[in-house]
């Protein structure tokens, strides 16, 4: 395996954890009938697992750190996306498409907001320690 497959890879296992416990989150919420707050919910548990993984997936690249924020962003926007409408197609959700657009996508903006602000963050950093 090439330099280039182990980052294909990692970049899609962490997708596929981007998608995976939020999904967790909510299906287990659903199925309790717990759904107060179900964007909320939603929404943090998006955040907080995109921004994990963002940390550990910046703290080994070292270049194009922007470029690489909107690239990771997209594939997991992505991901999240694919693999939620394979899973209302199959009848596990009990959203129906448009349910889904209206309600649940929105929040996938998240995603590349925050891998594009880590980013940013790390190119910002790169550029002070160029500068002491």
């Amino acid at each position: 395996m090439n330099i280039d497959n182990k980052k294909i890879l990692k970049i899609s296992s962490f997708g596929f954890v981007v998608w995976l416990i939020p999904t967790l989150i909510t299906l287990l919420l659903s199925f309790l009938n717990e759904i107060f707050f179900f964007d909320v919910i939603s929404a943090v548990s998006i955040a907080l697992t995109v921004t994990v993984l963002s940390y550990i997936y910046f703290k080994d690249e070292g270049v194009h750190y922007v470029k690489e924020g909107m690239i990771i962003g997209l594939i997991w926007l992505i991901i999240s996306i694919v693999l939620d409408i394979i899973l209302i197609l199959l009848g596990v959700t009990k959203l129906t498409l448009v349910q889904y657009s209206v309600y649940v996508a929105p929040l996938y903006v998240i995603i590349p907001a925050i891998t594009i602000g880590f980013g940013l963050y790390k190119d910002q950093m790169r550029e002070n320690q160029k500068g002491d």
